[in-house]
């Protein structure tokens, strides 16, 4: 961990391909698919009831994680993962295509 990350928050939104990744989204329909994902967006906009206040101006880092072989912008630069310490974690609704698999979760900075 890097002594001098001061992160808040952690939103982790993993998505791995499912099977061969061809074809329609396993028989789900687009309406399906898009009502799984505003239940997320909702998750996501409800936390505001559970996540400490941020009380400063904050600024974000996004991080992405590819396979080794996978081509990347030049301007990437590898990091570490930016764990918070003294966090608490909450998984939030999860969901598949059929082509995809995604998991959601926070994790936050307890008040000391």
């Amino acid at each position: 961990i890097n002594a001098e990350y001061m992160g808040l928050e952690r939103w982790v939104f993993n998505i791995e391909m499912e099977g061969e990744g061809q074809g329609n989204a396993g028989g789900k329909s687009e309406k399906e698919i898009q009502s799984e994902i505003q239940a997320i967006i909702r998750q996501i906009t409800a936390s505001v009831t559970f996540l400490p206040l941020l009380g400063e101006a904050c600024t974000f880092d996004l991080l992405v994680y590819t396979n080794k072989d996978c081509e990347v912008p030049k301007a990437w630069e590898e990091s570490d993962a930016k764990f918070i310490q003294n966090s608490s974690e909450v998984r939030l609704r999860s969901f598949t295509t059929k082509i995809h698999k995604v998991d959601a979760m926070v994790s936050y900075k307890c008040e000391e």
